[in-house]
């Protein structure tokens, strides 16, 4: 067999031949795990108790999700085997409740959490909004199994307050942000820092998250100046232990359980987990304002370009878009759109550009996170330039334009945007200002790798 998926070359199975091997893409042959383990679950196998076989269905399936990862990923493909990914893992989580449901303790407890945990993780990996119904399966779970005792709860054992906190960990995990190989990474070291994450009811600074267990809520982020009534996720521990598995990885050794990980994905997925789970996680810079207005939205390098060449001003301060602008602040702009309309909606790391109604200029801007529910699709875009314009640079070899987020000022960092590649080399730029003034452009800093864009610092010379 041949998996020949996102781009990879094609791998041949012995026994297969040279001249007409078998080929299924890595998307379907999820598919097919997730039903042989169903199946497997439907048989009348009296020699095997059940409790044993949705253990091994489960774990088979996981096993099989690891396998099927891309090594190279494009946002299409993404799209596609995360939404296959999320599906299918529902479809095994739904088949094992209905076999507990055959009779009591046939599956156990602690098997059925896993499961919802492991929905809750697809979900957010296909950038899909907290699903309640599953948060409700698991706080259902954790108050039959625990009581409503008030002592705090770890991550040790075989319990269904282990699973809880995991899924506790991918919600504060920002897994909809990483690769798909950043996110199996991930999903390993919370499997190996479980022991340290807590769940406690005495509100402290360092909890990043509240929720209500008995309730089945959502986890909501908390504020560390306002107390919370429920139970409290504290992460700090497992920050500190991060931070030694940092260390080890700076010195070229690996954990146990993580030898057979990419070096650089896993060291990237270090610094991402202990980033967002110390004592001083990300926090928005800036203060968010409600706000209701449509906003027009355009997506993609190429028409981004279009639409700055040509100032469309037809489009601008017109209120067409679909979209609804929910929040804005100084860094960006939150909005959603029905969800009927998700053909034409950019994915996470896109380059946009979007004018709120009763605007005058187009601004450009990254997605930053998408999340989709049944009746809409909500985005955040981080503001790149309320002002861009389109630059006249030249490299002493050809010209090209490119976009500049800043005005050209001498002495001052300039911002520019180019297609992939196109800000590479180390070569100063020269850029012509208005007044028709020349400018040399140094380089500050490695070009930034998007989607379908370069953004490089310049000084002004």
């Amino acid at each position: 067999m041949v998996i020949q998926d996102m781009g990879e070359p094609a791998d041949r199975v012995p026994g297969s031949g040279d001249r007409h091997p078998v080929r299924f893409d890595r998307a379907e042959g999820i598919t097919a795990a997730a039903k042989m383990y169903i199946a497997d679950l439907h048989l009348e196998n009296p020699g095997v108790p059940m409790a044993e076989r949705a253990a091994a269905a489960l774990g088979g399936f996981l096993d099989a999700l690891a396998l099927l990862c891309p090594e190279r990923e494009t946002g299409p493909d993404r799209s596609q085997w995360s939404e296959v990914a999320r599906l299918s893992m529902r479809e095994v989580c739904d088949a094992l409740q209905a076999a507990g449901r055959a009779g009591p303790g046939l599956v156990p407890a602690v098997v059925l959490a896993r499961a919802a945990a492991e929905v809750l993780r697809w979900d957010l990996v296909d950038r899909h909004a907290p699903d309640a119904g599953s948060w409700a399966c698991l706080g259902e779970l954790f108050v039959i199994a625990h009581g409503s005792g008030d002592s705090p709860v770890t991550g040790e054992g075989e319990t269904v307050a282990r699973e809880y906190l995991r899924a506790l960990a991918y919600h504060a995990a920002a897994l909809d942000q990483q690769t798909l190989k950043a996110g199996f990474a991930i999903a390993q070291l919370i499997d190996l820092v479980l022991p340290s994450l807590l769940l406690a009811r005495e509100h402290t600074e360092d909890a990043l998250y509240g929720v209500d267990v008995a309730q089945g809520g959502v986890p909501v982020r908390l504020a560390r100046s306002r107390p919370f009534a429920g139970w409290c996720f504290v992460t700090v521990p497992a920050a500190d232990m991060l931070a030694d598995i940092h260390g080890e990885l700076t010195h070229g050794q690996r954990p146990s359980g993580l030898e057979n990980t990419d070096l650089a994905v896993l060291r990237r997925a270090v610094a991402h987990l202990r980033r967002q789970w110390s004592s001083s996680p990300p926090t928005r810079r800036f203060r968010r304002h409600l706000f209701d207005a449509r906003l027009s939205l355009v997506g993609g390098y190429d028409e981004t370009r279009s639409l700055l060449r040509d100032d469309a001003p037809e489009a601008v301060a017109m209120g067409t878009g679909s979209w609804r602008i929910t929040d804005l602040s100084r860094s960006g702009v939150g909005a959603v759109v029905a969800a009927s309309a998700q053909g034409g909606v950019p994915a996470a790391g896109d380059l946009v550009a979007f004018c709120p109604e009763g605007g005058t200029r187009w601004h450009i801007g990254i997605v930053r996170r998408v999340r989709v529910s049944r009746s809409w699709i909500e985005i955040g875009i981080a503001t790149l330039s309320n002002s861009p314009d389109i630059a006249q640079v030249d490299d002493g070899r050809a010209a090209r334009e490119l976009f500049a987020c800043d005005p050209v000022r001498r002495g001052e960092a300039i911002r520019l945007v180019g297609p992939v590649g196109s800000l590479e080399d180390d070569d100063p730029l020269f850029v012509m200002a208005k007044g028709a003034v020349a400018h040399k452009l140094k380089p500050l800093a490695s070009a930034l790798r998007g989607k379908s864009f370069d953004l490089r610092v310049y000084q002004v010379v």
